[in-house]
């Protein structure tokens, strides 16, 4: 947040930040708490800011950290977002990694077998660690299995 606000005194940096969040809550049509490309496009052309798909496309490329195709309040505001916060978390030497053991660590409710299924189906490298985006990508589907 800082980046956005950086000249603003705490109660006016307070004030813009609820602003912001009303405006994304609003643009949020169907109320998932991330915006879709549509959304955002949407939300940029009421604004009186003409924006056409591929710019809309490439601000989606740099900002959406989390690789779903949709943008958050956090990564908007270039805050780190929960999955982020989780994969520190979970990458315990801070290798940019999250190894079987460490996954195993957090994940002790997992057997064996279901961490070895998860890395099978998401560690697209073979390196037996899932990177960031594989990390994302195991999440994701997590999620969408739960819904």
């Amino acid at each position: 947040m800082e980046h956005w606000f950086h000249s603003l005194g705490p109660e006016e940096e307070i004030r813009k930040r609820a602003e912001l969040l009303q405006l994304f809550t609003a643009a949020d049509t169907n109320g998932d708490g991330k915006l879709t490309p549509e959304e955002w496009k949407n939300l940029l052309n009421s604004s009186g800011i003409h924006a056409t798909r591929e710019e809309v496309d490439r601000f989606f490329l740099s900002m959406d950290r989390d690789f779903d195709g949709r943008l958050s309040f956090a990564e908007i505001m270039g805050e780190e977002t929960p999955i982020e916060k989780l994969f520190k978390l979970m990458d315990k030497n801070g290798d940019g990694f999250v190894s079987k053991k460490e996954f195993m660590k957090i994940c002790k409710k997992l057997s064996k077998e279901q961490v070895q299924i998860a890395f099978l189906k998401f560690d697209m490298s073979g390196d037996d660690r899932l990177d960031y985006r594989e990390f994302c990508e195991m999440i994701r589907k997590h999620k969408e299995e739960k819904k």
